[in-house]
Formats: C-alpha cells, structure tokens, sequence
C-alpha cells in the first residue's frame, strides 16, 4: 500500500507539472471568440481572383480596444474602442490566403483566421472512371 501511495504522489506532481503551464498561460489571455465568413473561395480556371464578402465578428468577455488587421496591409481595416463586441462587412479581391488579425493596442496579436483561396485545376486531376463506364 506504501508503494501505491508513493507512486499516485509521484503522478501527481507529474501531472501538475505538466499542466501548470498551459493553466497559467490560459489564465492570462481574455476569452476571446473571432469569426471569418466564409473562409474559403475556390476560384475556377477561369477566375484569376476571389472577389466575395466578407463578414468578420468578434466577442469577448470584458470591454477591450481591439484592431483588426489583414496580413498584408500596415493600417488596420477597423477598431473598436472599449467594446465586447465587435462586426465589419467588407468586400475583398484576393488570389492568395489572407490571414486576418485582432490586435491589442494595434501591437499583440491575440486571435487570427485564415481566409483560404483555392485554385481549381480539373486539367491536373486523373478521372475517377473510365468514360465508357456506365458503373
């Protein structure tokens, strides 16, 4: 039974040892919820860039003064003062992913969304099925 106790006081510190971390780095950071809709557009042979809208939204738990950036530009799309919430509409040209952000004091990223381009290439894909096949 000595062994047994010895064993579970030894996981123990282990699995505190392994968790603390993570719990304290979790503890630190606002509870944040950030949306991109819609995150994907597949452009057709046709098509050289993406042109869609997009709806950004954000939520947090307590007021922050947060900015919202796309990865390649310097000057923020909008910001929001003391806000708990936050929306921004906005129509975008893309041919390539674009990586939105929500910045603190337009310097500390605290949550990003990839908005993903796809190339659709049917000339490079192998047919499923021979077309003569009729199963």
């Amino acid at each position: 039974m000595g062994a047994s106790t010895i064993f579970r006081g030894t996981q123990a510190r282990w699995i505190a040892f392994l968790c603390f971390p993570y719990a304290a780095f979790a503890a630190e950071l606002p509870a944040l919820q950030f949306s991109l809709k819609p995150r994907l557009c597949v452009l057709t042979e046709e098509e050289d860039a993406c042109y869609d809208q997009l709806e950004v939204r954000w939520k947090a738990e307590q007021q922050m003064s947060l900015c919202l950036y796309q990865s390649d530009m310097d000057q923020p799309l909008r910001c929001w003062q003391e806000a708990s919430e936050g929306q921004h509409k906005f129509i975008i040209s893309a041919t390539r992913n674009v990586t939105f952000q929500l910045r603190e004091n337009n310097q500390t990223t605290l949550v990003s969304e990839a908005f993903e381009v796809i190339h659709d290439q049917k000339k490079y894909r192998r047919q499923r099925r021979n077309p003569w096949s009729f199963f």
